[in-house]
């Protein structure tokens, strides 16, 4: 396939918000750089500094988590597991990202894994108008001004553009790695885009994930610090996060005490800090009457419970394959109570991403996956931890993904 060429008509509907029409114009004659680069490791930490040291964007846990993950140290500890490889990876080329509507930070995550792995990064935003990607995109234009950062300008380019076909053709064609998020009708929609005959894909489809909960030790921990991790991996991001919990998979002898103990704390944590939107309500109990009245529930839904709205658990008394299809958001969870860690086997289908745990041994949940072969669970996380950012991601080793390998092969003189 040749590339298509990237003309005014296309440019004019395209906002540049880091990055200019020049840079995206010659991004494929832009040379790769090494895996983990001096230099873009240096950026990054300035770039953590810059956000880290504004008061102002404090009120951004999300934008405080992603400046701490690329600070120089913590790329340094992520760049010594790659030591014996450094010598022999090289970045694949012009990287054209699609970031997801739900994740405000998404994008910045998936533009540091492709500039660690020395790719020049296209990174498509969202239309909607975040706050923490205006914050992330002016620090990032701030630093690239710095004489001993201009050199890294060609390799940042983020723009955003609504729908657009033709658009989205084109800088598919210019891609040797394109990365799709926002799920399955993202990832369909991009599929009609045809890519070079080496270009490699990548995509993050719809996932979904499910926490397992000892009873017996949630009831020896502090009991308000669990709702906090809990309330992060879950309400922070209304359940939109492909990591974040939809079932509550628990199991102990003390299951009735520790789950009225750590609802009820949940609970009044959502009261004091969570806003829900009416349109929610109404959704929550759309998927719970969907799920009762289908034809594939056979009576595994037992009750509806929580004290009002903001929580609700569907507890059901199995857990059939097509579980979590109906699954939903904004404080909707799926409750299953079980001795047999073998149950939630058909949990663990393809679209299952995370499982984290509280008082399970995440080497019993591993020997589960890998003794049954399961398509799915990319992720075993301590509870609190699913939103963690990583440079491991759906299976995927991102900066291995993204990068490529040199091979020198010697042949000895005596054949």
């Amino acid at each position: 396939m040749i590339p298509m060429q990237i003309n005014s008509d296309v440019l004019k509907k395209i906002e540049f918000l880091v990055g200019s029409e020049e840079y995206l114009l010659s991004s494929d004659k832009t040379p790769c750089r090494r895996v983990f680069d001096d230099n873009v490791v240096s950026f990054l930490d300035k770039v953590a500094h810059v956000l880290l040291s504004d008061s102002k964007n404090r009120s951004y846990s999300d934008v405080i988590a992603w400046a701490f993950w690329i600070r120089k140290a913590s790329i340094l500890s992520e760049k010594k597991r790659y030591e014996s490889k450094l010598d022999s990876k090289l970045g694949r080329g012009v990287a054209f990202h699609i970031a997801p509507s739900n994740v405000p930070v998404n994008f910045a995550v998936s533009l540091v894994s492709s500039l660690l792995a020395g790719n020049i990064s296209v990174v498509r935003v969202s239309s909607k108008d975040f706050i923490q990607v205006k914050i992330i995109c002016e620090a990032l234009s701030l630093v690239l001004k710095q004489d001993a950062f201009k050199e890294l300008s060609p390799y940042i380019i983020i723009v955003r553009y609504e729908r657009d076909k033709e658009i989205s053709s084109v800088l598919s064609s210019i891609a040797d790695l394109r990365i799709v998020w926002g799920g399955n009708a993202t990832v369909s929609e991009f599929r009609q885009f045809p890519l070079k005959p080496r270009t490699v894909e990548m995509t993050f489809p719809d996932r979904h994930s499910f926490a397992i909960i000892n009873a017996d030790a949630y009831l020896k921990e502090d009991p308000k610090r669990i709702a906090e991790l809990f309330y992060i991996d879950t309400f922070f991001t209304d359940q939109n996060a492909c990591s974040s919990p939809r079932a509550v998979i628990w199991c102990g002898h003390n299951v009735d005490k520790g789950r009225t103990a750590f609802w009820g704390n949940l609970e009044r944590l959502v009261e004091e800090k969570y806003d829900m939107e009416p349109i929610l309500a109404v959704d929550k109990l759309n998927s719970f009457c969907e799920l009762t009245l289908s034809e594939e529930s056979s009576g595994f839904v037992v009750k509806k419970e929580g004290t009002d709205n903001r929580i609700v658990r569907v507890v059901v008394n199995s857990l059939p394959e097509d579980l979590m299809s109906y699954k939903m958001g904004g404080g909707y969870f799926l409750e299953y109570i079980t001795d047999n860690l073998e149950d939630v086997v058909p949990l663990c289908s393809k679209e299952c991403q995370t499982v984290s745990y509280l008082g399970v041994d995440p080497e019993k949940i591993k020997a589960l996956v890998l003794g049954h072969g399961l398509y799915g669970v990319d992720r075993i996380v301590p509870l609190g931890h699913t939103m963690d950012l990583e440079f491991y991601w759906d299976g995927y080793d991102m900066i291995d993904s993204m990068s490529r390998n040199i091979d020198v092969l010697r042949v000895s003189a005596r054949i």
